[in-house]
């Protein structure tokens, strides 16, 4: 008879485990297949994976299955669910953009006190009301039935939304980080009531055999073995970072030790009866970024978490509908609750909005959004109805109300898409109409670890405020074709070594390693947050494309590119690949916003370097080493950008800049007549031929030069320098003059500079990608001329006379 129980105990759970695995497996592949036809409109996949879960839910599966009786599918898929959720919120975290969020932390407390609040008092108010159709027998006061409503209404998923907008690319916009941080917000305050709510007598059932104060204790004990845990985190991460130092990713023996304990602690909370979410979060935010650790980690989390975990955990919402027992006493009052929850959020959005001076309309979709309910709602309905605060029918009413405010967040997310898609294109981010202290997202290019030291010492220089500075990512594009028995960088790191007592240097071969060193050091050293991405080296045209499609998912301020020539140890510049001179000059044409070329010379043989991190090149006397940067301005809409772009240089303490201005060399003649002076145009002499110049009063070039003096210069933050010119040949003399003066020069592309200072110009017709004037600095051969940055404004829209330069140098 023991034998018999056993085999039957075990024939169930294979039973159980294989429909897991094949519900799982069919609302995956029916997800997919609807969304061929949704994401055509930009709608998320999270509303095609509830679809699916709807449909493959209302198939009653579990009859096929002999052994399986299953009832309700948060018994079965629940802590399936809930770990899948520890690690999607400590992946969330591990990649939240920690600077970024800071700076919008202001406006994503007032938007969640207002919705909180909003939703909480019109719950109560409301619940009275509702209290007949919430129960059929009075098993429980009405003051818990509104307390527990308060909390279900006021909710938001953070993981919803959070998966939403990071699929959609909306978590690189001001709109979509407000959104996530606000979502994420007030779902730990309404955790920490439910927390508070489940420590009543009440709550007893979730740990038999505790009292309430009991309860609150084993609570108390959680969060101190999370803070332990907390703090014995980045010494444990740094011991593993050391031991794989020079690696691109950790073995698989600590990779699964180490996702071991990131479960071990999130469940902290949970085997006590509380929500582990915060923990999981938290423990993500704590995580060290640099070093092969966090790399590995990714790596391992972002493929199985978002195409098996996410797609399950929507589609496990479909499957609790039970279509058998749906009636209009569970339709009206799952309607009922949703529109009390969008009128709750939406007042206290508009509310906020009204405080922030926010658009109406984005409010209403902030309101729309942060209704969305999701998986922890489902567990205190499920808890509610355990407990008798409300009937069956009430819970199937919530569970409704919930995939309907999910589904409907969908067309919104799409609405938002669009029009953040839109404002970027539109605006084209252009640096000489903003102000250097506001915040600039960046994204670097690098063809190998010989570039990359020189590429991350100009994106630390150009984060003047390192705290606040969004993360910066740098895309490496490797060499695919040396790599052709790998299909990506990933398979390709865990090649074996094949030389054991070299297995360190072995590993320090590799370009892509190599990069991921550097990377590591700049992070260490600087306290900025760099991210690396890692993409195959497959031409010109496909690399473009790239560079396109990570530009519309960063939505920079500005694009860095190596420029195609490389400076070789006797100091001549040599191109390596003409490949990539087509590659920056696809970018160019078709980039959304300012473009930098850098001409980078690592073998500079007089002066001060750029080449190492402010932060750490001291003398001895732990002194700034002073680092000199040259603008160079012949006038036009680039020039005015390099000097922008100087400008936010120049916010570094260690830079010391100098505008340098080449003028033609004018003779003026005024007239008087009846005692004032009547100012005539001005006579040029160019080469010996005499023209006449109007000159605009209004003209942006002189407005740039005029901030520049009054916002640098008199306040000796910068200097200016005029060299008076003849004509190009002079420019040409002068510019191959500033040679060992600077250790960078920042320049315009052109193209748009007078034409009576850059005219025949040598190299015109070899140097589309940077210019005369970067062609000038770039091809000198001599070891004293510095590196130089070339930068190109995208056309922008029309500024309204008097405001050109206004916000430039604020």
């Amino acid at each position: 008879m023991a034998c018999d129980s056993y085999s039957s105990v075990q024939n169930v759970a294979l039973d159980t485990l294989f429909l897991i695995v094949f519900q799982a497996a069919v609302v995956i592949a029916l997800a997919k297949f609807i969304h061929l036809g949704l994401r055509r409109h930009n709608l998320p996949s999270a509303t095609s994976q509830i679809l699916a879960g709807i449909f493959v839910g209302g198939l009653g599966l579990h009859d096929v299955i002999v052994h399986v009786d299953v009832s309700n599918a948060e018994d079965t898929y629940g802590h399936i669910v809930s770990e899948a959720r520890i690690f999607y919120m400590f992946y969330v975290g591990l990649e939240a953009d920690v600077a970024a969020l800071w700076n919008d932390i202001r406006r994503a407390t007032v938007l969640t006190y207002a919705s909180v609040a909003t939703c909480l008092l019109l719950a109560a108010f409301v619940s009275g009301g509702m209290y007949g159709s919430m129960m059929h027998t009075p098993v429980r006061s009405p003051e818990l039935l509104a307390a527990v409503l308060m909390l279900s209404i006021a909710d938001t998923a953070s993981v919803d939304v959070s998966r939403m907008a990071g699929e959609m690319g909306l978590t690189a916009t001001p709109s979509g980080r407000l959104v996530v941080a606000t979502a994420i917000a007030t779902n730990i305050i309404c955790i920490v009531g439910e927390g508070v709510f489940s420590c009543m007598k009440l709550a007893s059932s979730r740990t038999p055999g505790y009292s309430a104060s009991q309860r609150l204790g084993l609570g108390v004990l959680a969060l101190v073995k999370v803070g332990v845990a907390v703090l014995l985190l980045r010494p444990a991460v740094a011991f593993m970072n050391r031991r794989n130092a020079g690696r691109h990713r950790i073995g698989n023996l600590e990779l699964v030790l180490v996702l071991v304990a990131v479960s071990l602690i999130g469940n902290f909370p949970q085997d006590v009866g509380f929500d582990g979410m915060p923990v999981s979060l938290l423990l993500g935010l704590a995580f060290p970024r640099e070093g092969p650790v966090a790399r590995s980690i990714m790596d391992a989390l972002a493929y199985p978490l978002h195409a098996l975990a996410l797609p399950f955990y929507f589609g496990a919402m479909g499957m609790r509908l039970n279509f058998s027992a749906m009636s209009g006493a569970i339709l009206v009052p799952a309607i009922l609750l949703t529109l009390l929850g969008l009128i709750g959020k939406c007042i206290g959005t508009m509310a906020a909005a009204r405080f922030l001076k926010m658009p109406a309309s984005d409010a209403l979709r902030f309101g729309v959004l942060l209704n969305i309910k999701g998986h922890v709602n489902m567990i205190d309905m499920s808890f509610a109805s355990s407990e008798g605060i409300w009937a069956e029918q009430a819970l199937m009413a919530m569970v409704v109300g919930s995939m309907i405010s999910t589904i409907i967040a969908g067309p919104v997310f799409a609405v938002v898409f669009r029009k953040e898609k839109e404002a970027y294109e539109c605006n084209h981010q252009a640096l000489e109409h903003t102000s250097p202290d506001q915040e600039l997202r960046m994204l670097a290019c690098v063809h190998g670890a010989r570039g990359t030291p020189g590429m991350l010492c100009l994106l630390e220089l150009l984060a003047s405020k390192p705290r606040a500075q969004p993360a910066i990512h740098v895309l490496h594009f490797y060499d695919a074709a040396a790599r052709k028995h790998a299909s990506g960088p990933w398979q390709y790191h865990r090649r074996v070594v094949q030389d054991r007592d070299h297995k360190l240097t072995d590993h320090l071969r590799d370009a892509t390693t190599q990069v991921n060193w550097s990377v590591d050091v700049f992070t260490c050293a600087t306290g900025l947050a760099i991210r690396q991405v890692d993409a195959g080296d497959r031409g010109a045209a496909a690399n473009a494309k790239t560079v396109r499609r990570w530009t519309h998912d960063v939505r920079p301020g500005i694009l860095l590119l190596p420029y195609h020539r490389e400076q070789h140890y006797d100091g001549t510049m040599v191109c390596r690949r003409d490949d990539r001179r087509e590659l920056n000059a696809k970018v160019l044409d078709r980039a959304p916003c300012t473009v930098g070329i850098l001409a980078d010379r690592p073998f500079r043989r007089s002066g001060t370097s750029f080449q190492l991190p402010a932060k750490i090149s001291t003398t001895s006397t732990e002194e700034k080493v002073t680092t000199h940067v040259a603008a160079v301005f012949l006038g036009g809409p680039d020039d005015r950008e390099a000097v922008a772009v100087a400008c936010r240089l120049a916010k570094n303490e260690s830079i010391s800049l100098t505008l340098v201005r080449f003028v033609l060399r004018r003779e003026s003649t005024h007239d008087e007549h009846d005692g004032v002076a009547a100012r005539s145009p001005d006579v040029v002499v160019v080469d010996g031929e005499v023209s006449v110049v109007v000159v605009d009063d209004d003209d942006p070039d002189e407005e740039c030069v005029a901030a520049f003096q009054r916002e640098y210069v008199a306040k000796e933050r910068g200097e200016y320098e005029e060299k008076e010119v003849t004509g190009p040949m002079d420019v040409v003399e002068a510019l191959r003059g500033m040679a060992g003066a600077y250790a960078m020069v920042v320049a315009g592309r052109g193209g748009r500079q007078p034409a009576e200072l850059v005219v025949g110009l040598e190299g015109w017709a070899e140097c589309a990608d940077v210019g005369p004037v970067g062609e000038i600095f770039a091809t000198d051969q001599s070891l004293e001329m510095g590196s130089v940055l070339v930068v190109q404004q995208k056309t922008a829209p029309p500024v309204p006379p008097g405001s050109a330069a206004g916000n430039l140098i604020t």
